[in-house]
């Protein structure tokens, strides 16, 4: 697989530039902490809220990409050069690490892999808890923006669905696309026209992804030119787009989101109850 490597791979390239970006919205301090406490040996630690997205804003949602020169010079001070190959690590579930798989790629970087399964899939052998050396890189950022959808599409389709153009699909659980549940923003509900197709259900129970899963999931919107993903605030969306770019298919992020999205008071939201 082009996108997911599994320990052996990381064993045998000891080139690679590894990032741990192990997160949990419930708790700010969880990634820092994990990795103090052990982390795979010379990996470098990306924080979402503070490495990976921006000060949130009355628009742009829970987690707006960086300032592009905060974050390359964030790279650069962890020795990344843009020939770097990059591997990426969180708990297992894909969601961070999807996150910073697709920063990378839209801001240049062609060899980043993520790990199958996550930091559990590591042996004790494998890990430390004394700080990784840094030797300084000098990579050079170049943001792609055809790899973003702005707001202005998402309200267009949200009025005229698929005679847009354009599949929306919402990355979060059935759950919150229904509005039966909302546990984090103010209002519950999708974004009118949406289809639902949940990030988690393209992996094993062991968190390593299933091709055969990806292909199933994914099979009815092949044939689409424009695929857009979101999800909540831009983090779960790009597993989604990292899944289906495993199967040979680009598709774009709208990086505000669900929580972008209802920030402007005259969007419409839809509920299936």
């Amino acid at each position: 697989m082009k996108n997911f490597k599994d320990r052996d791979f990381l064993i045998e390239n000891p080139d690679l530039i590894v990032l741990d970006v192990r997160y949990s919205m419930s708790d700010a301090e969880y990634g820092k902490k994990s990795y103090a406490a052990s982390h795979y040996k010379g990996a470098h630690f990306l924080d979402m809220d503070q490495d990976l997205a921006d000060v949130v804003g009355t628009h742009g949602g829970r987690h707006p990409l960086p300032d592009m020169k905060h974050f390359e010079e964030k790279l650069r001070s962890i020795g990344l050069e843009n020939h770097s190959r990059v591997l990426i690590y969180d708990d297992g579930d894909n969601s961070s690490a999807g996150r910073l798989w697709w920063m990378l790629k839209y801001y240049g970087l062609s060899q980043v892999y993520v790990l199958q399964g996550g930091f559990k899939m590591l042996l004790p052998e494998d890990l430390t808890s004394d700080s990784s050396e840094t030797k300084r890189g000098n990579i050079t950022l170049t943001a792609h923006p055809d790899m973003i959808a702005p707001i202005e599409e998402i309200t267009d389709y949200a009025k005229n669905g698929s005679l847009s153009g354009k599949l929306l699909i919402d990355s979060r659980s059935k759950e919150r696309y229904q509005g039966l549940v909302e546990p984090v923003d103010h209002k519950k509900g999708h974004i009118p026209h949406a289809l639902n197709i949940f990030f988690k259900e393209h992996f094993k129970e062991d968190q390593t992804f299933d091709l055969e899963k990806a292909n199933k999931n994914f099979h009815e919107i092949l044939h689409v030119d424009d695929v857009i993903f979101h999800c909540g605030s831009g983090v779960t969306a790009c597993t989604n787009i990292m899944a289906l770019d495993e199967l040979g298919k680009k598709s774009r992020l709208y990086v505000g989101s669900f929580s972008d999205y209802i920030s402007y008071e005259d969007n419409v939201v839809e509920r299936d109850v």
